[in-house]
C-alpha cells in the first residue's frame, strides 16, 4: 500500500498473505516462533471444498446479514468471472442479482430492514454458477483487488467476499490449517 500526498491510499501487488495476521509468540520472555491466526472466513471454510463458490458461501455465513454494496458487487463479479471462465450470463448470474441488489439498496436509503442482503444473493449460487474450481492465488488477489478498488475505506470487509476467497486459497495451499 502506498499513500499519496493528499493522504489517499493506493494498492499495488496485493498479497493474499496480508489478510492473515502473523504474530510472534513468547513464553516467559523467550521467542517461540510465529503463529498464524485464521480469519473467521477460514473458520467457515474448514471442512468444505475450497472452491470459488464455496468461498462466496463462506462470506454469506460470516456477513450474510449485511446489505449488498458496491464492494460486494465488485468482488462477486470478479469471483463469478473466474469461476465460469469469464462466461457470465446477463440476467441469470449472481453478478446481475448483486447489481440489482445494489441499485435497490441505494434507492431504499436508510431503511436497513428492507435491503437485500448478501445471503439473499448467495442463496442461489449453485443454480446460477454451474462451473467452479479451486481458488488459486491469482483468483484471491484479483478478488481482493476488486473489493479494494471499490471500497470507500480502502480495506476489505472482515469475513466478506475477498477475505473468504483469500482464506479459501490459504486453505488450498495449507489444508492442515
Amino acid at each position: 500500500m502506498t499513500a499519496s500526498k493528499d493522504g489517499a491510499s493506493s494498492f499495488t501487488n496485493i498479497s493474499v498473505e496480508e489478510h492473515f495476521s502473523v504474530s510472534q509468540s513468547t513464553s516467559g520472555g523467550q521467542f517461540v516462533g510465529p503463529t498464524e491466526e485464521i480469519s473467521t472466513a477460514a473458520d467457515a471454510l474448514i471442512g468444505r471444498s475450497a472452491t470459488l463458490t464455496e468461498a462466496l458461501k463462506a462470506a454469506a455465513i460470516n456477513v450474510g446479514h449485511k446489505p449488498v454494496e458496491t464492494t460486494d458487487l465488485a468482488a462477486i463479479k470478479e469471483l463469478e468471472a473466474r469461476a465460469t471462465g469469464g462466461k457470465i450470463e446477463r440476467g441469470d448470474s449472481v453478478t446481475s442479482m448483486a447489481n440489482e441488489a445494489v441499485a435497490r439498496n441505494k434507492k431504499i436509503g436508510k431503511e436497513d430492514d428492507k435491503k437485500i442482503r448478501l445471503r439473499d444473493i448467495v442463496a442461489e449460487i449453485d443454480v446460477r454458477v454451474t462451473r467452479d474450481r479451486s481458488v488459486t492465488s491469482e483468483d484471491a488477489e484479483a478478488v481482493v483487488q476488486a473489493e479494494l478498488n471499490h471500497s470507500p475505506y480502502n480495506h476489505v470487509i472482515p469475513g466478506g467476499v475477498a477475505e473468504s476467497v483469500a482464506a479459501a486459497y490459504k486453505l488450498n495451499r495449507s489444508p492442515s490449517m
